[in-house]
């Protein structure tokens, strides 16, 4: 007679010790977005052998053209373009439609924002009051001072700003060439744009190296893979046209008020499109997990992938206080530095905070920005601080995704009567009015505006302002990107995004109620059965 064997209901002892480590597993399986892998420490990317080929199937050296050997006198970059169009006759004209050119998106029937228009920015505030001539070095053009400034004229079109490679050009105040640079030297050695002939303006945008853009300056020229995998040599070695490509000049990329094309496919075959899109490259799907993949429709890539901006050696600048300028010592404006050298405070500017690995303010954003102009009347909110260029975008909006900003914050001048903001006139020397030579408000707005041809009451305050920047560069290591539990948390980074309900983050309502009590059965399910088993054993 065979025996009935009994099935013990408890847990051997191995089998009670290895329950916890299991229950772990499966608890922090979820918390990485990726597994970590070793990062290569060395080696060129893809896009540095593409850059090599390219370069290999250059056809014209320009070093050839006698038309290029000059000479040029010193500063007549004029004379060079000339050269220039001799052989790149549409080139002037291609460039003269773009806003590299017009400072205003007026060609793209959005007249009126540009860096020439009455938009208002809390940095350097407006050029239009008289700033123009100090601004122009980063136009694309010789002479743009004032409003007097050609923009017909194909020969005050700056070619070498864009396609030198010798790294020895430099513009000074209105655009014009340094005296020093060997123009027929530069003229024979152009070629195609890189991250230096970009970064001359674009790293320096505010006045200073990573001063405006939190995500953009020179460290990345050199910069290791952890701190930008798409443009460091020991990542993909990238080049921003590779992402920002043109078609006839005109770059791909946001225009104020026009958003960046972000197709993710040619319309035809062969289309130059710009990588606008992460997934122009990486697809929708560029993970091996569905969840990952689902967040695509509502978050950015570059949420998860820019954990921090400013991650290079340099601090970017998160705030200006207009209001505290003009401090003097001795009858002179001084400047005070930080144990890293970095500004605390400068008569020309005021008080500033610098700051390095800053985590981005998140945001619903469909790529489209609302910028404020000079002619807009502003209304105070309750928290005191006005808001220059507010995202736009919401949950049910379905182009728009939660998007990592740099939030910028400043005290600024404005008209307290015609509730406006105001154009001062700061940049020039002693006893021409401006607020740098003369350290005089008053006179500094009232000559701005007038040179602006904007009306001025005559009073004026100081309100505070902020200011989004979208983040898109300095994307970390697959490694480094955000954990889950940085978001699905009650004050993860996500704590203030609203109009849509968080796991994690959000408390209190009926799919809470309802995951417990389920919960809640599971386990009283689970002790019921045990208790049957139990007493069953005994019997």
């Amino acid at each position: 007679m065979k025996t009935a064997t009994r099935i013990n209901p408890t847990p051997s002892p191995s089998l009670r010790l290895a329950l916890p480590a299991l229950l772990g597993l499966v608890v922090l399986l979820p918390l990485r977005a990726q597994e970590p892998t070793t990062p290569p420490t060395t080696g060129h990317g893809s896009f540095t052998i593409v850059h090599v080929a390219k370069a290999r199937r250059q056809t014209a050296d320009h070093s050839k053209f006698k038309i290029l050997k000059g000479p040029f006198k010193d500063s007549d970059g004029p004379a060079v373009t000339r050269a220039c169009l001799t052989c790149h006759m549409k080139a002037a004209e291609q460039v003269m439609a773009t806003s590299h050119w017009t400072w205003n998106v007026a060609k793209d029937g959005k007249d009126g924002y540009g860096k020439s228009t009455h938009l208002v920015n809390n940095y350097c505030i407006s050029i239009i009051g008289g700033n123009t001539e100090g601004c122009a070095r980063c136009h694309a053009g010789y002479g743009f001072k004032d409003k007097s400034f050609d923009f017909t004229k194909q020969e005050n079109v700056d070619c070498l700003v864009c396609h030198d490679t010798t790294g020895d050009y430099e513009k000074e105040k209105g655009g014009l060439p340094n005296p020093a640079v060997p123009l027929a030297e530069v003229a024979q050695k152009v070629g195609a744009p890189s991250n230096r002939n970009c970064g001359v303006c674009h790293f320096f945008g505010g006045g200073g190296d990573a001063t405006k853009h939190g995500d953009l300056d020179d460290t990345i020229l050199k910069a290791p893979r952890a701190e930008d995998v798409h443009l460091s040599k020991q990542g993909a070695g990238m080049d921003c046209i590779d992402c920002h490509a043109s078609d006839a000049h005109k770059v791909g990329g946001p225009n104020y008020v026009i958003p960046a094309d972000r197709r993710e496919q040619a319309k035809f075959a062969g289309e130059s499109i710009s990588r606008m899109s992460c997934a122009a490259c990486h697809t929708v799907a560029p993970h091996k997990s569905y969840i990952l993949n689902r967040h695509y429709q509502k978050v950015a890539c570059q949420t998860c992938h820019i954990p921090a901006y400013a991650r290079g050696t340099l601090p970017t600048n998160t705030y200006w206080d207009w209001a505290s300028a003009g401090r003097l010592k001795n009858g002179r404006g001084y400047k005070e530095e930080d144990a890293n050298g970095f500004e605390t405070y400068n008569s020309i500017h005021g008080e500033m905070i610098w700051a390095r690995n800053v985590r981005p303010s998140y945001v619903w954003y469909n790529g489209n920005l609302k910028f404020t102009q000079l002619t807009d009347t502003i209304t105070v909110p309750a928290n005191g601080k006005v808001v220059l260029n507010p995202a736009v975008g919401a949950y049910p909006d379905p182009e728009a995704k939660i998007w990592p900003f740099k939030l910028h914050e400043a005290t600024q001048p404005y008209d307290t009567e015609r509730m406006t903001f105001v154009a001062p006139y700061t940049s020039g020397p002693k006893g021409s009015g401006a607020y740098w030579g003369d350290w005089n408000w008053e006179v500094a707005i009232r000559m701005g505006m007038t040179t602006a041809g904007l009306p001025y009451s005559g009073k004026f305050g100081f309100v505070k302002t902020t200011m989004l920047w979208p983040i898109t560069h300095m994307v970390a290591p697959k490694e480094q990107a955000l954990a889950c539990v940085e978001c699905h948390a009650q004050k993860g980074r996500l704590a203030q995004v609203s109009g849509f309900y968080l796991l994690g983050r959000d408390r209190g309502t009926g799919v809470d109620r309802l995951g417990f009590g389920m919960i809640l059965l599971t386990l009283f399910g689970v002790g019921i059965h045990a208790f049957i088993r139990t007493l069953h054993g005994h019997h």
